[in-house]
């Protein structure tokens, strides 16, 4: 995989957003080194991916190779993302962003009218990103982290199938979409 010279120059319309795949693992635990201390399996993914019922897992590709991927638990009415990561390479490419948009989009036409997650306490970045989401702090989980010890903020959205959210996303949507433009464009 080559890294981007200048993360700005990826092209946004070409990162598709796949359903998760065994033939995905391999680059998926490649970023999950990268991006975790303590990376999950390649047997914890592939138990994963096939509970296709309960389970959603996207794999963000571009240019024929997995640049970030996503998962999350759907019950009832409920969603929790399990996990969304990026290849250090292509961060703040927008990738995430639109890896969120997938996930979400994809909970909330299974019914999903809340969705929670865990981050770390550390981890200012993802929050920011989470709370552009509507995501809110809503409770503390001390030591959450084995590895490090750290504790875990859980965050929480819910009315996902109202419109105020769907508008929430629609923006979200069009920032990515400029986003690109303007890139693709030069400036």
């Amino acid at each position: 995989m080559m890294a981007l010279a200048n993360p700005h120059e990826l092209d946004l319309s070409r990162v598709d957003l796949v359903t998760m795949r065994r033939r995905h693992v391999r680059q998926v635990m490649r970023i999950e080194a990268q991006v975790y201390p303590r990376p999950w399996s390649s047997a914890l993914f592939l138990q994963e991916i096939v509970r296709r019922a309960d389970r959603i897992y996207l794999a963000a590709r571009y240019e024929g190779d997995v640049v970030g991927y996503g998962g999350l638990i759907t019950s009832g009415l409920e969603a929790h993302i399990t996990t969304i990561a990026v290849d250090p390479a292509y961060h703040r490419t927008g990738v995430g962003t639109k890896l969120m948009i997938g996930l979400l989009d994809a909970a909330i036409d299974r019914g999903a009218r809340t969705l929670s997650l865990e981050v770390r306490r550390s981890n200012y970045a993802a929050q920011n990103m989470y709370e552009k989401f509507g995501f809110r702090p809503v409770g503390l989980r001390p030591g959450y982290y084995v590895e490090t010890g750290e504790d875990a903020i859980v965050m929480w959205v819910d009315q996902t199938d109202g419109p105020e959210y769907a508008e929430l996303l629609n923006r979200m949507r069009h920032k990515l979409a400029s986003r690109g433009r303007r890139e693709n464009a030069g400036g």
